[in-house]
């Protein structure tokens, strides 16, 4: 008897025990990341969210990713692990059930109510509504077109047209179509990389050391190592800038990019066409001075800071397009996708210096190439300027 008391006590105790641990683990999460210097934000999710997930037994987690940077990295991974377009995207996110749920920005009550209590959900859900958006929201289902509905529209209304559509739907229709994005970038690059600025440096450095007698291998060498220091430097400045654009996430930065490379060309147009033009987009001469001196030194380590001055202080000359193409990715493609974006694009920059390198390791055909170049310098820069022009009127378009 005393037995089977202790083994009906002992059951019950692993009975009380394990339930708890289910009801806890069982309990649905949300995780929401937001700006605590963003007032409506705090009003919102203290007050409106938090009742609403209270009602619904909802644990919510906040983290700022202003004070706390990490959150920062970990909110964009989580919307590039979930493919959220930064059309999409807003300044406070809520991830409900690991994803299945997206709220970004502030969606309607009504709309946040009935999805915690909905069957039949599709795999991942997003709404989007900023606050102060009261003409409606925003739904996606990462298929399909994205749908717009009124402020009392109810969600069900979406629901039943995704269900009945769903088949002929194609995930690849995602908004901003980035078939067009490779060509932009590679055609970008080349025609910003036909840089009077850095072909003339290149020019003058090769015919010196032909000068001073350097052998053709050395010649070589040092203007290889010249190139890859430029594309090294820019790549970096590009990167730092690219990543400085999560911070500013927006459909607006790719018509902010068009525009900008539009400016650049137009300026250059100019330049071009009238000598006397006062804005002019080179080298500052005192920046000049500074690579000839390095230039004069001929050495190895001396062309590494050649190369390396040549990618910081071209900007002036070449950093437009570049700011432009940076925009463009920022608001097109996710972080990593825009790295190899940019890295194609830096490639095709230096590709004209590498074809020139080539070419002017003959010293007839260097010398060719040097005075062809001084004498045709503005027709150059009023020919590319055309052509960016014209890219950027064509992004500008794709992009509104």
């Amino acid at each position: 008897m005393k037995k089977i008391i202790i083994f009906t006590l002992t059951i019950f105790t692993l009975i009380f025990s394990v339930f708890p641990v289910n009801a806890e683990n069982t309990r649905r999460q949300a995780v929401v990341y937001y700006n605590e210097a963003c007032d409506e934000c705090a009003t919102y999710i203290n007050g409106e969210l938090q009742e609403i997930f209270l009602v619904n037994n909802v644990e919510m987690i906040r983290k700022d990713y202003i004070n706390q940077r990490e959150n920062r990295a970990e909110l964009n991974q989580k919307n590039d692990s979930l493919g959220v377009p930064l059309e999409l995207q807003s300044h406070l996110v809520t991830f409900i059930d690991n994803g299945q749920i997206i709220l970004q920005g502030e969606p309607p009550r009504k709309v946040v109510e009935d999805l915690l209590s909905a069957q039949g959900m599709p795999e991942k859900i997003l709404i989007y509504s900023e606050e102060g958006e009261s003409d409606g929201y925003k739904v996606w289902a990462f298929a399909g077109p994205v749908q717009t509905y009124g402020v009392n529209e109810p969600i069900i209304t979406y629901l039943t047209w995704f269900e009945a559509n769903q088949a002929s739907f194609d995930s690849a229709s995602i908004v901003g179509v980035k078939s067009k994005l490779l060509p932009a970038v590679l055609l970008t690059g080349l025609v910003d990389g036909i840089n009077p600025c850095a072909m003339a440096i290149l020019l003058f450095f090769i015919t010196f050391l032909f000068t001073i007698r350097k052998r053709r291998a050395a010649i070589a060498r040092m203007g290889l190592v010249y190139i890859a220091c430029v594309y090294i430097v820019y790549f970096l400045v590009g990167l730092g800038l690219l990543r400085a654009t999560t911070l500013v996430q927006g459909h607006w930065l790719g018509q902010f990019g068009a525009a900008l490379l539009i400016l650049f060309g137009v300026t250059n147009l100019l330049g071009a066409l009238f000598p006397k033009f006062p804005i002019r987009l080179e080298v500052p001469e005192i920046g000049k001075e500074g690579l000839k001196n390095w230039m004069y030194r001929a050495t190895l380590p001396a062309t590494i800071v050649l190369g390396t001055l040549m990618g910081l202080e071209s900007f002036p000359c070449s950093g437009g397009p570049y700011v432009a193409i940076l925009g463009l990715l920022g608001s097109q493609t996710s972080f990593w996708e825009g790295f190899g974006y940019l890295a194609l694009y830096n490639l095709m920059f230096i590709m004209p210096l590498v074809i020139i390198l080539i070419l002017a390791l003959n010293p007839v055909m260097g010398a060719k190439i040097q005075a062809w170049e001084r004498s045709s310098s503005h027709k150059v820069r009023g020919i590319t300027g055309g052509v960016m022009a014209l890219i950027g009127l064509a992004l500008l378009i794709w992009v509104l």
